[in-house]
């Protein structure tokens, strides 16, 4: 009997390691294709056995992929149960990929769900960990902090934010996303009133024969709308050919009353208002918005009609008056409702507002406690990060001391080695010292405090640098020399990176030299790429040929 029960058991414990094992590799194979396939994966995801998911790790990834999927078919969720039930595992267990996608599709939910301040907390923890590990995703991140600093009128930093995305997916060669992004960052100029900056961008796109659909629609309606409100020079020719071209080439899924009463005022002051007509008597039964009555008056005004204009100016100040009365009122009655249900009630509220000045101060000092323990975190922190830049550094060049040992060794990075030889020295074998002491914090500490001291004075040492540039020049025609005098509106940083990359050092070991992302050294090199393009200067193919 023992046997039979024994047996039973270790069948039902490998029939259940089975199923677990083809949920994992079900997963796994969705998130293989989820991008190119999002509404098959969608379909798997939904219809699989949730009573199958017998382990956190496989709750967590179908979450994710769950999120994913629902995002890749334009569903916008403002539920943040799946998120969470992701971030919370990935930020224990990792890995940081999934960690940073979780935190980004909770950004998402609070996103959908207008609660703008949770999102974009969301999106800078997302921010910081996608950008060592998933630059795909720390675009799209940026992307939706700016779509967010949008929603609450924070057009600047919305800027931004975009102009980052725009360059991250540009050195990831995303066409898509680079397109997405520039018809943003256009929107954004439009709203801040750096309409001809915008104007620029639109019609460079609209010339572009390989925009996906979708976005050339889009593309396509902000430039006519653009022409039609401009202060400066509206084109009401021009809008209404892109209305036009739109409709002929898309059809009309796209366009929206914003769009509509745009087209009917511009064939308005092109004279065609019977055509302007046919659009009105459509738009004037659906839209009852104060916004409908104020492009009415542009219209009426525009045909000479000023006592029509004037009626529907009024009519359009007196919805939106009666919009915000009614806001305020409604913001009163809720205060209102808040702090008093009724007159009763009053003597019990001062009764609580002793307590509750009690409460407040206790508090108050838990929260003075929680600061100071924050700052003390934060600058524990601080002096780690620090400690692993000097650290990392004396290690590169203690690499870089022992590689340059070996004949094969590139004749320039020699020379780079050569100019400090003996600061470099010092701090290779500081570095050895440390390791040695590591765990004895006397010793430990003030061999670092050594090696921190060192370095700072190298990396301030400009004659150092200049005389490496001259190194350079030397063997090389006079490159640097060249760079700074055809584009001298590059930053130091971008020249140190030059030098570096003439000398062969990869990102990792430039990274590290210059305490910067490996990310920064990539699109630094990828903006002075498209800066030397854009400038043509006369050595133009030697600097391309530097940063290849």
């Amino acid at each position: 009997m023992k046997r039979t029960l024994l047996f039973i058991f270790l069948l039902l414990f490998l029939l259940d390691g089975c199923s677990s094992r083809r949920v994992n590799d079900t997963l796994k194979d969705v998130e293989s294709y989820i991008m190119e396939r999002p509404d098959s994966a969608l379909t798997v995801l939904d219809t699989m056995d949730r009573s199958l998911l017998k382990s956190e790790r496989l709750r967590a990834h179908h979450a994710l992929l769950h999120a994913m999927a629902l995002d890749k078919n334009f569903i916008d969720v403002d539920d943040d149960s799946l998120a969470r039930v992701a971030v919370e595992y990935y930020s224990k267990k990792g890995p940081d990929k999934y960690y940073a996608r979780s935190l980004y599709y909770l950004g998402l939910s609070y996103y959908y769900a207008q609660d703008y301040k949770k999102a974009i907390l969301e999106f800078t923890k997302a921010e910081n960990v996608a950008e060592r590990c998933d630059s795909l995703y720390w675009g799209m991140i940026k992307c939706f902090q700016g779509h967010t600093y949008g929603e609450t009128h924070n057009d600047i930093e919305q800027l931004e934010c975009l102009k980052v995305s725009y360059e991250i997916f540009k050195s990831l060669d995303h066409r898509r996303n680079c397109d997405a992004s520039m018809l943003y960052i256009s929107n954004v100029l439009f709203n801040i009133g750096r309409t001809e900056e915008a104007k620029e961008i639109l019609g460079e796109m609209i010339s572009n024969k390989n925009i996906d659909s979708d976005i050339i629609q889009s593309v396509i309606l902000s430039y006519a709308f653009i022409n039609v409100v401009s202060d400066k020079q509206p084109d009401y020719v021009l809008a209404d050919q892109m209305y036009s071209k739109l409709i002929a080439e898309y059809g009309s899924s796209q366009m929206t009353y914003k769009n509509y009463w745009a087209w009917a005022y511009s064939l308005s002051k092109l004279g065609r208002g019977i055509e302007a007509q046919e659009i009105v008597s459509q738009l004037i039964e659906t839209d009852m918005s104060g916004t409908a009555d104020y492009w009415m008056y542009l219209i009426e005004k525009s045909e000479g009609n000023p006592e029509e204009a004037l009626k529907y100016l009024e009519r359009s100040t007196t919805k939106i008056n009666k919009e915000v009365t009614e806001a305020l009122q409604q913001s009163l009655a809720l205060s209102q409702r808040d702090y008093y249900e009724s007159e009763f009630e009053n003597a019990e509220y001062m009764a609580r507002n002793r307590k509750l000045i009690a409460i407040s101060v206790g508090i108050g000092s838990i929260l003075i406690l929680v600061l100071v323990y924050w700052g003390t975190s934060v600058y524990v922190k601080r002096q780690r990060e620090e400690k692993d830049y000097y650290l990392n550094y004396a290690d590169e060049i203690r690499r870089q001391l022992e590689a340059s040992k070996n004949d094969d060794y590139p004749q320039l990075q020699r020379k780079y080695l050569e100019i400090s030889k003996s600061r470099f020295e010092m701090i290779a074998s500081l570095y050895e010292e440390y390791v040695l002491y590591r765990g004895k914090k006397n010793a430990e500490h003030a061999v670092y405090s050594k090696v921190s001291e060192i370095i700072n004075a190298f990396l301030t040492d400009n004659a150092n640098h200049k005389q490496l540039e001259s190194v350079l020049d030397e063997s090389l025609g006079g490159i640097v020399s060249m760079l700074r005098k055809e584009m001298p509106k590059l930053k130091e940083i971008d020249y140190s990176i030059f030098c570096y990359a003439i000398i062969g050092f990869d990102a990792t070991t430039i990274s590290h030299l210059l305490n910067i992302s490996t990310n920064v050294v990539y699109i630094r090199k990828s903006r002075m790429r498209q800066h030397i393009e854009e400038t043509n200067p006369d050595h133009k193919n030697r600097f391309l040929e530097v940063l290849r």
